[in-house]
């Protein structure tokens, strides 16, 4: 069933900080007091009702789950090959889903592999469930959102951050905070991060996103990041929201997509921008060996394009989190045919332009 959540988004639902023009979050600033470890919407316009159309092509802490690897057994992939590259990370079968929420983590931390952790905070404390990514290099460690509050997502981090030090010599490792964008449910977690030792907080917008790392002209502009032995290319993509930044590691050859393109509802806020961006992330991993397309969401269901009621508090039957470039493909080659912006129902994903 297709939802229209716009009076959500106009609201309430995802807005920008007041500071996403990098006014707060001094780009590049870090906070040197100790911390504590742990184990551990789019901003919309009002848009014309668009014409719509269907293709089909563990820890000790109770709030905290671990996992590592897994069986497919939902549709998730454990190894394999899904866009051009053997995936040599693993997957979990099943994620939280906010089915039983008298049991349920609030957060559910995942293995894909020693060097990179998925987050994935809990429908029954956020209707958005959103994901979050840390990757460790050998200098430094980059988070990719914080979520959307009430969860203890600092001390899960830095739990992390803890342990991986330990795992290679006990050497003190920078943790980076940055956010695919600037929506709430992406950076509600931020301030969480603030005072900790050895950690720094890119903010949110713009200005603060290009100052960091040194993007001179946004967006046309993707520059490497290195994390220690582990380089990322930050790709901008703005359209779903200015800000916007996808990741592609070449070490996994995972690109993370943030709320660009994910098993759900693609809302775009600026659609000539985001037609742009998709072909110039298609352009750049031409030149890649693409594994696996993760974003920061699921709103589709397993049953091909069907998905789940706006604000819809479990995910029953949850499609899988990743996609893979064949997706990436598909969804440019339907952004750039179309002569006006229009909700297109795909198997895996919907566009949705505001």
């Amino acid at each position: 069933m297709l939802w229209t959540p716009l009076l959500w988004l106009l609201a309430c639902g995802g807005e920008e900080n007041p500071t996403s023009d990098g006014s707060d979050g001094t780009p590049g600033s870090s906070d040197t007091t100790d911390a504590s470890a742990a184990t551990g919407t789019a901003g919309a316009s009002t848009a014309p009702s668009p014409t719509t159309t269907t293709t089909t092509t563990t820890s000790d802490d109770p709030g905290i789950t671990t996992s590592s690897a897994t069986s497919s057994g939902d549709g998730s992939s454990s190894g394999g090959t899904t866009g051009g590259r053997t995936c040599e990370g693993e997957l979990p079968a099943h994620w939280i889903d906010g089915v039983d929420c008298g049991s349920e983590p609030q957060v559910q931390v995942h293995a894909y592999d020693p060097d990179t952790w998925i987050l994935r905070q809990s429908l029954c404390t956020s209707f958005e469930g959103p994901f979050m990514m840390l990757l460790f290099g050998s200098e430094r460690a980059l988070l990719l959102d914080t979520g959307d509050g009430g969860i203890p997502i600092a001390d899960v981090v830095h739990g992390l951050v803890e342990d991986w030090s330990q795992a290679h010599g006990g050497a003190q490792i920078e943790l980076i905070v940055a956010n695919t964008h600037a929506h709430g449910d992406h950076t509600a977690g931020n301030d969480a991060f603030v005072g900790h030792a050895s950690t720094t907080i890119v903010g949110v917008g713009e200005a603060a996103v290009r100052e960091f790392f040194g993007i001179a002209d946004w967006p046309d502009e993707i520059v490497p990041y290195d994390l220690g032995g582990r380089v990322l290319d930050i790709v901008p993509l703005p359209g779903h929201e200015k800000a916007h930044i996808a990741v592609f590691d070449r070490a996994t050859g995972v690109v993370f997509t943030g709320d660009t393109l994910y098993p759900g509802r693609l809302y775009i806020a600026d659609f000539p921008a985001y037609v742009a961006s998709i072909g110039r992330l298609v352009d750049h991993l031409a030149g890649h060996e693409v594994c696996r397309v993760l974003g920061a969401h699921i709103e589709m269901t397993n049953t091909p394009g069907d998905d789940f009621e706006f604000m819809q508090p479990s995910h029953p039957n949850e499609h899988p989190l990743e996609l893979d470039l064949t997706h990436l493909l598909e969804l440019r080659d339907a952004v750039e045919a179309m002569a006006e912006p229009m909700i297109e129902v795909h198997d895996d994903f919907i566009v949705y332009p505001l």
